[in-house]
């Protein structure tokens, strides 16, 4: 860091601690995760954002400054914002986070959620930190109510279908326990393939061993056509056989907010059981 930055920065800090009054709740907020900006859209509290990333969804472009990409941040654009939290996840550089704190601005870091249990219990807890622990708390309830009338969709004869859930192409990539997209081969009654496994690096040979009935692609655009494509090229292959090689929307599955998660496996659901199949 060069002498002029230092020098900005030691500025930008007795701005920051004069200006951020004992408030109870954050007032100004920068995020630099995707979900956790949709997390604050489901949490009214979107006028509360005024930083993110090149990657999060706005509802407006005036509602944030774009402060950061997925591996940089901006911090003079980012102090000049005032903000008083910042939000982000276990995978952003933990320089980053130290950098933030240096400067006298709080940080709420947030594990990767093992579970759709987590993904609840993470915004019950955002929810709390800003404020509307009530609100939350609701949507959550609703969010449960709706997954179990969506569970009640899975045929009783037809569970235990043995399943590959796959996440990435080169390396393939699979699903496996411990990580909240498992929670949608277990939610669905299905039984994953790769639930021996610790990590998810996979090779196609051992795919095809394990024979699954059904293929989930999770990957975007032409990448998720080329990897169904590839896969029914195995006639032998049980889920092809059976038809049951489905593309899922990428974002929406890999997003952890309460609200992309039942809509996901909504999706998913649908596409295993549907009388069209």
């Amino acid at each position: 860091m060069t002498t002029r930055l230092k020098t900005f920065f030691a500025l930008l800090l007795l701005v920051v601690l004069a200006t951020h009054a004992a408030a109870q709740y954050p007032e100004r907020i920068i995020s630099l995760a995707p979900s956790l900006t949709k997390n604050l859209y489901l949490l009214e509290a979107g006028d509360l954002l005024v930083g993110c990333t090149n990657y999060c969804t706005l509802q407006s472009k005036t509602d944030a400054e774009v402060v950061a990409t997925a591996v940089q941040v901006n911090y003079e654009k980012a102090v000049m914002l005032k903000p008083d939290l910042v939000i982000t996840t276990t995978l952003t550089n933990p320089k980053t986070i130290e950098t933030f704190r240096k400067l006298g601005i709080e940080v709420m870091v947030l594990e990767t959620p093992r579970s759709f249990a987590e993904i609840c219990s993470q915004f019950i807890a955002l929810g709390e930190k800003l404020g509307k622990k009530e609100l939350a708390g609701k949507i959550i309830a609703d969010v449960q109510k709706r997954i179990e009338t969506i569970k009640q969709r899975v045929p009783n004869e037809k569970t235990g279908q043995k399943a590959f859930m796959q996440i990435g192409a080169n390396p393939l990539f699979a699903v496996v326990p411990n990580t909240f997209c498992n929670d949608f081969l277990r939610f669905s009654g299905t039984e994953n393939i790769a639930a021996d496994l610790s990590i998810g690096s996979i090779t196609r040979e051992t795919v095809l061993l394990r024979n699954p009935d059904i293929i989930i692609v999770v990957l975007m655009g032409i990448v998720g056509a080329e990897e169904k494509a590839t896969w029914e090229q195995f006639k032998s292959l049980s889920a092809v056989k059976k038809g049951q090689i489905f593309i899922v929307d990428a974002d929406r599955t890999c997003s952890p907010t309460p609200i992309s998660f039942v809509e996901a496996l909504e999706e998913i659901i649908d596409l295993i059981y549907s009388d069209k199949q």
